[in-house]
C-alpha cells in the first residue's frame, strides 16, 4: 500500500531530523582531542621604536619599529602559557601604522619562533603627553594563539616612556579571557534540526487527524 502525502512527509522531515541532530550533537559537543582556550596569561615585552621626524609621544599615532622588530620578554608569564613565555625569550612585533587609520594586524606578536603569537584586532589611544618627556597609553583587542589551546581572545595594553623623543621602550601585557563562546556553526545546525522536529510533528498531528472521517 502506498503511503500518504503526509507519511512520505514525515518520514523524510524525521530522516532528515536525525541527521542533523547527530550533526548538532558533534559540533556543540567538543571532542577529547580538542583543545580548550587560554584561562589566564600575561607578559610583558620590551623593544626599540622610533617616531616620525618631528614628532613625539604626544602629537603622533604612529610608531616605527627599530632593529627589525626584534623584542625580548621582560616579565614571563606564569599562568597557563608558563614555559611558553619565558623571562629573556626573543620575539618580533610588527610596525604600528597610523592608529586613526588602524587595520587588524595578523600575528602582530610573535614568541619562541612562532610558538606563541598574538593577532591585534583594534587598537586606542587612551592616553598621551609630550614632547619631552613623552608618553602614550594604548590598548586594543587581540587573538591568542598558543601550542595546546584553542585561539583565545584577550586584550593588549601598551605605556610607551621616552627622554629623548627618538626611542623608547614598549611594554606589552596580554591577558587572555576564559569565557566561551557558542560556535556560530553549532547554534545554526541546532536551530534547524529542532525546526525540522517542529515540521514532523505538525505533519503527524494532520495525519492523525486526518485518519478520522468526517461527518
Amino acid at each position: 500500500m502506498s503511503l500518504s502525502l503526509f507519511q512520505r512527509f514525515g518520514k523524510t522531515i524525521k530522516q532528515t531530523a536525525m541527521v542533523l541532530g547527530v550533526l548538532c550533537a558533534s559540533a556543540a559537543a567538543p571532542s577529547i582531542a580538542d583543545a580548550a582556550p587560554i584561562g589566564n596569561a600575561s607578559f610583558g615585552i620590551g623593544g626599540a621604536f622610533t617616531l616620525p621626524s618631528g614628532a613625539n609621544l604626544g602629537n603622533t599615532n604612529s610608531l616605527f619599529i627599530s632593529n627589525g622588530g626584534m623584542i625580548i620578554v621582560t616579565a614571563g608569564d606564569t599562568m597557563d602559557l608558563a614555559g611558553l613565555v619565558n623571562l629573556g625569550m626573543s620575539g618580533t612585533l610588527q610596525d604600528l601604522p597610523d592608529i586613526a587609520g588602524f587595520t587588524p594586524i595578523n600575528g602582530f606578536i610573535s614568541i619562541g619562533g612562532g610558538a606563541v603569537s598574538v593577532d591585534l584586532s583594534s587598537l586606542t589611544v587612551i592616553s598621551q603627553t609630550g614632547p619631552v618627556p613623552g608618553y602614550i597609553n594604548l590598548a586594543g583587542d587581540a587573538v591568542i594563539h598558543a601550542p595546546g589551546y584553542d585561539p583565545t581572545s584577550g586584550t593588549l595594553t601598551f605605556t610607551g616612556t621616552s627622554s629623548d623623543n627618538s626611542t623608547f621602550t614598549l611594554a606589552v601585557t596580554t591577558s587572555a579571557s576564559s569565557s566561551g563562546v557558542p560556535e556560530p556553526m553549532s547554534l545554526a545546525l541546532l536551530g534547524l534540526g529542532l525546526g525540522l522536529l517542529a515540521l514532523f510533528a505538525v505533519a503527524r498531528r494532520r495525519e492523525a487527524f486526518a485518519a478520522f472521517p468526517t461527518a
